[in-house]
């Protein structure tokens, strides 16, 4: 079964100033626990790996990217093969994920990360959502 969740933050700063730092599809660098040295993104398809991962890579696929309204969304070009990570045959199909950068007045903005999985991984990849919002948020309202 597939669930839907959002990580949420209000961030001191205008919703361009956010966007500028989030809208590059590529740059993983504001995202928790992420290595961006273990990133590439070639075309609309996106790489990420960590060395605690060995050979293992999470490739999404970038389906929507809007600059005006400031979102832009993913989703798995292919079945991603969980199961030598988790230690049971686990076959994931759909992990999609929006990220959305609204104003809220002129100088904060309301910051929306939703994501699409599996029930079997939904709560983890929540927790990690709303980690990655939390760090941006910090280096934003620093």
């Amino acid at each position: 079964m597939v669930e839907k969740r959002t990580a949420e933050a209000t961030i001191d700063k205008p919703a361009d100033e956010v966007w500028g730092r989030v809208r590059d599809f590529g740059d993983v660098s504001w995202i928790a626990d992420a290595e961006p040295e273990h990133a590439k993104l070639e075309g609309n398809l996106r790489t990420v790996g960590r060395d605690e991962w060995g050979d293992w890579t999470l490739v999404q696929r970038l389906v929507n990217h809007d600059d005006e309204k400031r979102t832009y969304s993913y989703d798995l070009p292919a079945p991603l093969d969980l199961s030598a990570r988790v230690g049971q045959p686990l076959i994931v199909e759909v992990l999609n994920g929006t990220l959305t950068v609204e104003p809220k007045g002129d100088s904060q903005s309301y910051v929306t990360w939703t994501i699409e999985a599996p029930d079997a991984i939904i709560g983890g990849t929540h927790a990690e959502y709303q980690a990655s919002l939390d760090k941006l948020k910090a280096e934003l309202d620093g």
